[in-house]
């Protein structure tokens, strides 16, 4: 693989997430620990609408095996626009009952206006993605890393206006218009909708699991922030959200470079090459989550409290709980493309079914009031069965010689 799309591949998400942790930094510093908490309880609302919605459109056109034409690629636009439609619709029907149940939190109006943010997005050119698919990946670079700027620039500024969670609604926007008009700079092909029942079917054929296995993820990403709000309060949110989005910076990076990377080479490839390149990316994925396992519970602490302040920093035991966790998640990660390019995109909720089946004891010791470590805990534990079904399922193409032998 060449030099540029391996920077490129891992640069972009790691940009992105360390945008994430500055962005929060900076919150943390301009409005203080209460208000960052409501701040994270709505990007999580608007987590929950992306994710549960999320068809795959993307990773349908990194998989599709045959070229994208013009008229594909129009349809695709549709598909995006009916999904942002979809997401805004949603988020207009949660905005009421998320005002009311987190009392003192945000109001509807503003949970309201996340709906904007989908609407911009589903007007992005996916010029990039085929661009990216052919592992050119500077479209990539100049779209991520330009609205992540953006996005940057106006943190400052949107503080100093509103001086509360409203500023992380601000910045959001400001993220999504910018991603939207330099998806459209970049593309070298006119942008056209069009709406076709075929491929939208076909789209949505390919992206129901991955729909299922989204909502999975969203319950074992971010429902736990959830239940520290409902019984912990909105400091301990902001502890313990800054903690867990350190701790899963590696797994959504690594996720994210699997994508641009990972994803291109194993399409279309059978037999011993699969298992072979299935086997060197399982063994890279196996370095990186033990290495970040130990470095988190070390470090962790001691950088949240000198980048965040004293109030922000998490104890060892839940440094040490939520580093486990996301060292599981990051071993998921190539088995997860792996399933992509099998076309057995259901793999991944099957697996992610033993980490929401965590979120059972959580909310009961959230209920008993123990100690947040706990509610850290069993997110370990439950991140550590879902690998282990992973490996599971793939246990063919990692495994082939064994199961000939049992047979």
């Amino acid at each position: 693989m060449q030099l540029l799309p391996r920077l490129i591949g891992w640069s972009v998400p790691l940009l992105s997430e360390a945008a994430a942790l500055l962005r929060s930094a900076l919150l943390a510093r301009l409005i203080g620990g209460e208000e960052l908490g409501r701040a994270m309880v709505l990007t999580l609302v608007l987590r929950l609408a992306e994710m549960i919605s999320d068809i795959g459109i993307d990773r349908f056109v990194m998989q599709h095996r045959g070229a994208i034409p013009a008229r594909l690629l129009a349809a695709l636009h549709g598909a995006s626009l009916v999904r942002a439609l979809g997401m805004a619709v949603l988020l207009a029907a949660l905005a009421w009952p998320m005002a009311v149940s987190m009392a003192d939190g945000a109001t509807a109006l503003t949970y309201a206006a996340l709906a904007l943010v989908p609407l911009l997005r589903g007007m992005m050119h996916l010029g990039f993605r085929l661009a990216e698919r052919d592992m050119r990946l500077l479209p990539l670079a100049v779209v991520e890393g330009g609205a992540i700027l953006a996005m940057l620039a106006t943190l400052p500024l949107a503080a100093l206006l509103w001086g509360d969670h409203r500023a992380m609604l601000v910045v959001m926007l400001v993220q999504a218009g910018a991603a939207v008009l330099l998806s459209h700079l970049v593309a070298w092909q006119p942008y056209r909708i069009v709406l076709k029942r075929e491929v939208l079917g076909e789209v949505l054929g390919f992206g129901a699991p991955l729909v299922v296995n989204a909502g999975l993820m969203f319950l074992t990403f971010q429902a736990d922030r959830l239940i520290v709000a409902g019984w912990y309060g909105w400091s301990a949110v902001a502890v313990y959200g800054v903690a867990l989005q350190l701790a899963t910076l590696p797994a959504q990076i690594a996720g994210r470079a699997a994508g641009s990377l990972l994803a291109p080479r194993l399409r279309g490839l059978t037999g011993a090459a699969l298992t072979e390149v299935s086997r060197q990316a399982l063994a890279g994925h196996v370095m990186l989550a033990l290495a970040f396992a130990l470095g988190f519970a070390l470090l962790a602490p001691p950088a949240i409290a000198l980048v965040y302040g004293p109030a922000f920093r998490p104890d060892a035991a839940l440094a040490l709980a939520l580093g486990l966790a996301a060292a599981a998640r990051i071993l998921r990660t190539p088995l997860s493309q792996l399933a992509l390019a099998l076309g057995r995109t259901g793999d991944p909720a099957r697996a992610n079914l033993w980490r929401a089946g965590a979120l059972v004891p959580a909310l009961a010791l959230a209920v008993l009031g123990q100690p947040l470590t706990l509610i850290a805990a069993a997110a370990a534990l439950g991140e550590a069965a879902a690998t282990a079904r992973a490996l599971h399922l793939a246990r063919a193409v990692l495994f082939p010689s064994r199961l000939k032998a049992q047979a």
